[in-house]
Formats: C-alpha cells, sequence, structure tokens
C-alpha cells in the first residue's frame, strides 16, 4: 500500500509539471505573438505615411522641376523673339540706311553733272541747254511783285537771271528789253554781247517763290 502510494503521487506530481510546463510555453508563445504583432506591424502605419508624403514630396519636386522648365522655356523663347525683333529691327534700320545713302549717291551724282555742265560753258558764252537753276531772291511769297523798274530788288534779280544764262556780267552785256511774259511770275529779256556782232538771245525767265527768278528757255534771235 505505502509503495502504490508513493508512485501515484510521483506520477500526479508529473502530469502537474507537464501541464504547468504546457501552460507556461501557451502563455509565452502567445506573449511573443503579441510581441511580434507589434513589432512587426506597430510602425507600418507610420511607414506607410512616410512613403506617402515621401510620394507626395517627389510628385511636388517633379511639379516645381516641370514649372521651372516651362518658365525658362518660356524665357528662351522671349529671348529668341527678343532677338529676332532685334534682328528684323537691324535689317530694316539698314535697309533705310542703305536707301538714303543710295538717295544721297543720286543727288551728289545730280549735283556733279551740273557743276561739270557749268564748268564745260566757257566764260562770255551762253549757256543754251541748261539745266537752270533759280538764282536767289530777298523777295518772298506774297511779297513778290514783279518790277521792269531799272535798280529796283525785282530787277536786279532778273539782270541775275539773265547774267547766270550768259555768263557775262551786266556790264558786258547789252539789254535790249526786258518786259512781262504774258503773267505776273512770267517774264522775258532780250540782251546780246557787247561787240558780239549783235546776236541777241531771248531768254524766258519764270518766278518761283522764295527761290527767285529762273530762266526756262534759251534761243537766238
Amino acid at each position: 500500500m505505502g509503495v502504490r502510494s508513493r508512485y501515484g503521487d510521483r506520477h500526479s506530481k508529473r502530469k502537474q509539471n507537464i501541464v504547468l510546463n504546457s501552460l507556461i510555453g501557451l502563455v509565452l508563445a502567445v506573449i511573443l505573438v503579441l510581441v511580434a504583432n507589434i513589432f512587426f506591424f506597430g510602425d507600418a502605419p507610420e511607414q506607410t505615411a512616410g512613403q506617402e508624403q515621401q510620394t507626395a514630396q517627389s510628385d511636388t519636386n517633379e511639379e516645381t522641376n516641370s514649372s521651372e522648365d516651362a518658365v525658362t522655356s518660356d524665357e528662351a523663347d522671349s529671348e529668341d523673339s527678343d532677338s529676332n525683333n532685334s534682328e528684323s529691327a537691324d535689317e530694316d534700320s539698314n535697309e533705310e540706311s542703305s536707301e538714303e545713302d543710295k538717295i544721297k549717291e543720286e543727288n551728289k551724282d545730280k549735283e556733279k553733272e551740273k557743276e561739270d555742265e557749268q564748268a564745260e560753258q566757257e566764260p562770255g558764252e551762253p549757256n543754251l541747254e541748261g539745266p537752270w537753276e533759280p538764282v536767289g531772291t530777298s523777295q518772298s511769297g506774297d511779297n513778290h511783285r514783279s518790277s521792269y523798274t531799272i535798280g529796283s530788288d525785282d530787277w536786279n534779280e532778273k539782270i541775275k537771271a539773265v547774267e547766270s544764262v550768259m555768263g557775262l556780267s551786266e556790264n558786258e552785256m547789252t539789254i535790249w528789253k526786258i518786259g512781262g511774259n504774258g503773267g505776273p511770275q512770267q517774264s522775258y529779256a532780250r540782251v546780246s554781247k557787247k561787240g558780239s556782232g549783235n546776236q541777241v538771245y531771248y531768254i524766258e525767265l519764270e518766278w518761283i517763290d522764295d527761290k527767285g527768278w529762273k530762266p526756262i528757255s534759251v534761243s537766238k534771235e
């Protein structure tokens, strides 16, 4: 009886130890599972939020870069446009300058031709072909009155026009007549060179406002 009782007690304690160890192991397993869940899954929301923040920041950077690229492109286009406008303005300016230079050259050529023609006129020889220019005046516009009074301003200016045709001074010519020629701004002169066999030249004159009398034709009588 005593041996069986001791054996039974040992067997009962062994079963209790096994159950107790099992419970302890189960509790530890549960604790490990909880800890694992907290450790592995507790940071997931923060990580997700961090990833979302990084994604948003990346999108913002891309938009900023895109905006900067667009601004840079617009600035480049603006600079190209300004450059093209400047080049176009320079071309227009050069064309205008070239046209002005061309006109100046043409005017110089015409003036030179007139000077050459006048130089070809020998002293004391009438210029029968022209060109002729107004001789200048001290009179102006409405104040001009054609005068045939010897010594008047208008008379003296008619004489200057005749001298420019004849290539002679008044003292070297014989003034046969100066008269009207069909209008207040038209006149004529009949003159000859002294000692020339009395060859008479008929010179028509026309008044040009603010420029004086201008010879418009010359013929021999």
